[in-house]
C-alpha cells in the first residue's frame, strides 16, 4: 500500500491497523481525488491479498466505508502514536464507534452505510 500512495505523487507517513480496518498518515499531493486514492488502495490491497491468501483466510472483501480527515503539522506526532497503538484504542472500542468518534472530534455527522 505504501507502493500505491508513492506511485500517485504521495507520502506514506505511517500505516497500521487492526483485523477489520486500516489507518493511514500519508502528506497528499494537492492533485489527488481521496476517493480515487481509496479506490487504488483498496483495488491493490485485493491483489496483495489474493496473492498471500493464507495469510488473509478471513478476509470477505473491503468495507463500504472509509473516511478521509485532515490534520494540522502539530498534531502530526499524536497521530502517529495514535496509529501505532491501534491495538491498545481497541480494547474497549469498535472500528465504528472509532469513526463515530472521529466524526465527533471533528464536528461532522456520521451516516451509518
Amino acid at each position: 500500500m505504501a507502493g500505491i500512495i508513492s506511485k500517485r505523487n504521495c507520502q506514506s507517513v505511517i500505516i497500521n491497523g487492526m483485523p477489520n480496518h486500516i489507518h493511514f498518515l500519508i502528506r497528499v499531493a494537492p492533485s489527488i481525488c481521496f476517493s480515487d486514492l481509496v479506490h487504488d488502495l483498496k483495488l491493490g490491497g485485493t491483489h496483495y491479498i489474493k496473492a498471500h491468501i493464507e495469510q488473509f483466510i478471513k478476509f470477505d472483501g473491503w468495507g463500504r466505508e472509509y473516511a478521509v480527515f485532515s490534520c494540522s503539522a502539530s498534531d502530526r506526532t499524536n497521530i502517529i502514536s495514535y496509529i501505532k497503538n491501534q491495538e491498545s484504542h481497541h480494547i474497549g472500542m469498535s472500528s465504528k464507534d472509532e469513526l463515530r468518534h472521529f466524526c465527533d472530534l471533528a464536528g461532522i455527522d456520521y451516516y451509518e452505510m
